[in-house]
């Protein structure tokens, strides 16, 4: 069995997978600098190069067209990133939206997931699949409380003892890690953290491994 926990954005999808007992990481982030994904690449997370590009078009049609043409390429991407471990003992994770989110950017997430789930249905059974809620996933990490944030829940996976190349890297020289002033972490480690929690939500709450 192959356990997917899955952060997906447009802009900075990101993956856990756990097999054969380890955890792996991939990521897909949208304009990240080549310092920062070789700071990832050497930390043995490993983050795919994207070459979509962000015009839009100038009218309504176009967009929607860009849209679907653009949700294709980012699912086949993953897909052909996970395929190794997806088939139909393969279980994936998603989390959900956050609780009163509207406007037009939720409907265009929510068209993107639902082809990146079709494209994964080709080889994954739907019934394998799950979302959850955002507070769910916060409360696996134990981060629920008020005031908690993602600064919490990094901290909370550096600090635990699973089979994680990634994870000894950032608990080994956490520095390195940060941004200038040493409050926040460097941009898309929450992505690849939340895919985490998400996995080890869909793990508890469904008993599987």
């Amino acid at each position: 069995m192959t356990l997917i926990g899955l952060d997906f954005s447009i802009n900075k999808p990101a993956a856990c997978i756990y097999h054969n007992k380890q955890y792996k990481f991939i990521g897909w982030p949208y304009g990240l600098s080549d310092k920062l994904i070789s700071t990832y690449n050497n930390s043995g997370a490993n983050l795919i190069a994207r070459t979509d590009d962000k015009e839009k078009g100038d009218n309504s049609s176009e967009q929607m067209r860009y849209q679907v043409s653009n949700a294709k390429y980012i699912a086949n991407l993953m897909f052909d990133s996970l395929k190794e471990y997806l088939n139909e003992d393969t279980h994936i994770g998603f989390e959900g939206l956050s609780f009163g989110s509207t406007g037009d950017i939720v409907l265009q997430l929510g068209g993107y997931k639902y082809i990146l789930m079709d494209r994964f249905n080709e080889l994954v059974p739907f019934e394998n699949m799950y979302t959850y809620a955002p507070i769910s996933v916060k409360s696996t990490a134990k981060c629920a409380k008020r005031g908690m944030n993602k600064v919490d829940m990094i901290n909370a996976f550096i600090d635990l003892n699973i089979d994680s190349d990634f994870r000894r890297n950032l608990k080994k020289d956490k520095e390195t890690y940060m941004k200038k002033g040493g409050k926040n972490f460097i941009d898309h480690l929450d992505d690849l953290v939340d895919a985490f929690w998400v996995l080890e939500t869909m793990r508890i709450k469904n008993k599987l491994v």
